[in-house]
């Protein structure tokens, strides 16, 4: 029992982690276009939150552990519909932006930009490591024969 909340832990840290560095460094980027020089402290709060809830989402839609036999598109809606929603929330309670159609409309491109951008660099790197995966199977075969 201790063992797999272990392995659940650190898989959603791992997540929570690389989303909280992403953040950081999205908000680093895009504030120095806007002339800021500082992180607020209810950001960096803001970000811890954002980062665990999507390192939880992603433990579930896209591990064995969570939900078995799902095809790849339904899990990224089970990932990005609710995750959509969190932010949507965050947005509204936190004020990140004014109320406007534009602005939501921007907000939601923003999403699915970042979202899609995400999927391509997974798809790189699933691509990649099962390549090197086949790779180093193909030569033990060879080996072993």
């Amino acid at each position: 029992m201790i063992k797999k909340m272990m392995e659940i832990t650190v898989a959603i840290k791992s997540v929570a982690g690389q989303v909280f560095a992403g953040q950081i460094l999205l908000y680093v980027i895009i504030g120095s276009f806007f002339g800021l020089s500082g992180i607020a402290f209810s950001f960096i709060w803001q970000a811890v939150a954002i980062a665990s809830i999507t390192g939880i989402l992603y433990y579930i839609a896209f591990t064995e552990a969570a939900i078995r036999d799902m095809a790849y598109p339904i899990r990224l809606t089970v990932f990005a519909a609710p995750l959509y929603i969190v932010l949507s929330a965050f947005a509204v309670f936190f004020r990140w932006f004014s109320f406007s159609i534009i602005a939501w409309l921007v907000f939601t491109l923003a999403f699915l930009v970042v979202f899609g951008a995400f999927i391509a660099a997974f798809g790189i790197y699933a691509k990649v490591t099962g390549k090197r995966y086949n790779e180093s199977l193909s030569a033990y075969n060879r080996k072993s024969t």
